[in-house]
């Protein structure tokens, strides 16, 4: 046990690396092609925090461990929006941009409705149509943030400004290509060796591997959320406090599910429905916190950080 527990321990220092040496990679990206580095965060690095997600989801369904995979993602979600945004608001207090509210939000809403109803429909099996239904909907996200992105008169002035200053700012090829292939290398080997460590300790432990995903694996996989989201609020950067959690979201179900179950059917060694429940729930509170005033504090937040302690609780209970 103590060694799968080093395994599951090494898995995750390897994907949180992996995932901040993609991230840089993909700036740098960003930046010597002209692109936005706000589209960037949007789209790039939203995608890098979601990589942990990805590589152990992944791993798992080609490996036979699905309930790692669907509970990973499942429980990242509530972790990302229960947990982490329960602590960043009990940190300070945030105003939410208007089109977080009425766009992004709500989009991660339908987007989590269709995951329940796709498993409420194959009894908790994702299968690949089901992918297909959800890679469809990522780029129509991807179309979104772009058209958001060029019409925003903000992030114009931020690209002639970028662009200014190209030569003086660039990152080499040879060091983009670096990072990006060693960030992909220390995920794809944090997420195997996370995945059996997590596996075999769930046998040991007579606990299913669904409620290892939700867990341990799903708090270890949101770290690099955790650690984004927590400097933006004691810095005060509201955009990219919500924007990290609420792109991430997106991306955890639409990219990592969506890519998972196009390769390999989904089928969990539990139900997930109730899980499920809880990841609609968790978003649909928070939406209704915000609307209000379009800002919130230490109450709100505390609120959700302890509705992520009963989620955890009760999943231990119901194994």
């Amino acid at each position: 046990m103590i060694i799968d527990i080093v395994l599951i321990v090494i898995g995750m220092v390897l994907l949180i690396k992996g995932a901040d040496y993609l991230i840089e990679g993909s700036v740098g990206f960003s930046k010597r092609v002209g692109v936005s580095e706000l589209f960037t965060g949007l789209t790039l690095v939203a995608f890098g925090t979601s990589a942990p997600e990805l590589f152990v989801s992944i791993s798992a369904a080609l490996n036979g461990s699905a309930g790692i995979a669907l509970g990973n993602v499942i429980g990242s979600n509530i972790t990302n929006i229960a947990l982490i945004l329960g602590l960043s608001l009990m940190i300070k207090k945030s105003a939410i941009p208007k089109s977080t509210l009425y766009y992004e939000i709500p989009f991660v809403i339908l987007i989590s409705l269709t995951l329940l109803f796709m498993l409420l429909d194959g009894n908790s099996v994702l299968s690949i149509y089901d992918g297909f239904i959800l890679l469809t909907y990522l780029i129509i996200f991807i179309a979104y943030m772009y058209n958001m992105a060029k019409n925003d008169k903000t992030i114009k002035e931020q690209l002639l400004e970028e662009i200014k200053e190209k030569k003086e700012s660039n990152m080499s090829w040879n060091k983009i290509i670096f990072l990006v292939l060693l960030g992909i290398v220390m995920l794809a080997i944090g997420g195997e060796i996370t995945v059996r460590g997590g596996s075999h300790l769930a046998r040991i432990l007579g606990l299913t591997e669904t409620l290892i995903g939700v867990t341990i694996i799903a708090i270890g996989t949101s770290l690099p959320e955790l650690v984004t989201s927590l400097i933006a609020a004691k810095k005060g950067s509201n955009d990219i406090l919500i924007g990290n959690l609420v792109g991430s979201n997106a991306f955890n179900i639409l990219v990592v599910l969506g890519i998972t179950a196009s390769i390999h059917p989904i089928i969990p060694d539990r139900s997930v429905i109730f899980d499920a429940y809880y990841m609609v729930g968790v978003i649909f509170l928070t939406e209704l916190f915000l609307l209000r005033k379009r800002e919130a504090g230490f109450w709100k937040g505390l609120i959700l950080f302890l509705s992520y302690l009963s989620y955890i609780i009760i999943n231990l209970k119901l194994g």
